[in-house]
């Protein structure tokens, strides 16, 4: 009976000394770069009940799967393609049997390491364009930043890119409102949440989102500028006329701003649906002008409010043409007449200042040819008509 117990003792022990022979022989080859031939050692190791509860053996295959992952031989990455994940649980489990935390450090900055790695490669993955695999790196860098303790809002933020631009609005809503929930609340991400919603059709959603942003981001002019966007989008058009007067407090010298104002404006005296009354469509029109004007004195090469208010005057003089048509009498009518085309013609320079600044518009060399056949200005008519390849 001694005789067997001896036996069984040196047989337990041959045992042991095999499987720390498998992690010292993994070590060497680690050491001397053969990182195929060290994780064939290492992994027996790790399902040994002899070495599998050794700190040790888990240190050294995180390292030996990080160096696979972190390298540069493709072949060797191809055939280990979870290395990294591999490497990643290696180290989890090594500080889980660190009980005295001798290499705490050393585990973690191994990590920091393996969690650089996965954000570069999902940035690589996102610029080639590869965005299955730049989700699943970045979810990585996210899983490693966890078992560190911290939260990887840039891997959360790249995700959220990643999604949208494989289609998956979804997803990428999701990640981008997880981001803001982290903090990761830049004006940026406000915009790109709100602009997928309204792609989805929840303008009151996406309204919602910029107003939150602009609660964090006070004066921020994309935003502002958003808003009312979606506002108007939306036909909620009186708060889009305050929130286009508060971004012009924030930002008097943008030319855009108070041509959008003026756009209002002209709505008012010019409703889709629904008249108003004389007076104040004058008094409206009369804003809208103002607005107009105030934008090309700003910015004297703002295109679309030379345009804008040569239509302004098109449609006044409209208005005008109408009430003088109703006239039976022939001195009146003609009085009336002569009104509607002053107001008219006060298109002429407007239309041929956005001409010159945009010379290929259609819309514009339509306009202007029309203007030329009423004036009877048969070199410009001529002109205009040739440009248009009439």
């Amino acid at each position: 009976m001694k005789h067997f117990v001896l036996g069984a003792a040196l047989a337990w022990a041959a045992g042991l000394h095999a499987q720390n022979s498998r992690v010292v022989s993994a070590y060497n080859y680690m050491n001397d770069g053969d990182y195929d031939k060290a994780a064939e050692f290492i992994e027996p190791a790790t399902t040994n009940e002899a070495t599998a509860g050794k700190e040790k053996t888990w240190r050294y295959r995180g390292s030996i799967y990080g160096q696979i992952a972190m390298g540069t031989n493709e072949a060797l990455k191809a055939k280990y393609p979870d290395a990294l994940t591999k490497a990643v649980e290696s180290y989890v489990k090594a500080n889980e049997l660190d009980t005295k935390g001798d290499y705490k450090q050393e585990n973690a900055q191994a990590l920091m390491r393996l969690q650089a790695t996965a954000l570069n490669g999902g940035n690589d993955a996102f610029n080639k364009k590869n965005y299955d695999k730049a989700v699943t790196d970045y979810a990585q860098s996210e899983r490693i930043a966890k078992a560190l303790g911290r939260v990887d809002t840039n891997a959360v933020f790249n995700s959220a890119l990643a999604y949208e631009s494989k289609g998956d609005l979804q997803m990428a809503m999701q990640r981008y409102q997880e981001c803001i929930n982290l903090g990761y609340d830049k004006a940026e991400v406000f915009r790109y949440l709100a602009s997928m919603q309204k792609r989805e059709g929840h303008l009151n959603e996406a309204i919602a989102t910029t107003r939150q942003g602009l609660a964090k981001h006070p004066g921020n002019k994309e935003l502002m500028l958003d808003e009312v966007a979606f506002l108007l989008d939306a036909n909620r058009t009186e708060e889009a006329e305050q929130s286009v007067k508060a971004a012009i407090q924030n930002d008097p010298k943008n030319p855009v701003l108070y041509s959008v104002l003026g756009s209002l404006y002209d709505g008012k005296a010019n409703p889709k649906e629904g008249t108003v009354a004389e007076a104040d469509m004058i008094k409206w029109y009369g804003m809208a002008e103002e607005a107009y004007k105030k934008s090309i004195e700003v910015d004297p090469k703002f295109f679309d409010s030379y345009y804008n208010i040569g239509v302004l005057y098109n449609n006044r003089a409209a208005f005008e043409y109408d009430k003088c048509n109703q006239i039976k009498d022939d001195n009146k009518y003609k009085l009336c007449k002569d009104e509607a085309d002053k107001i008219y013609l006060k298109t002429i320079p407007y239309f041929e200042k956005a001409h010159e600044l945009k010379p290929e518009d259609r819309a514009t060399m339509a306009q202007l040819k029309v203007l030329y056949a009423k004036t009877g200005d048969t070199a410009k008519y001529e002109a205009i008509k040739k440009e248009l390849g009439e």
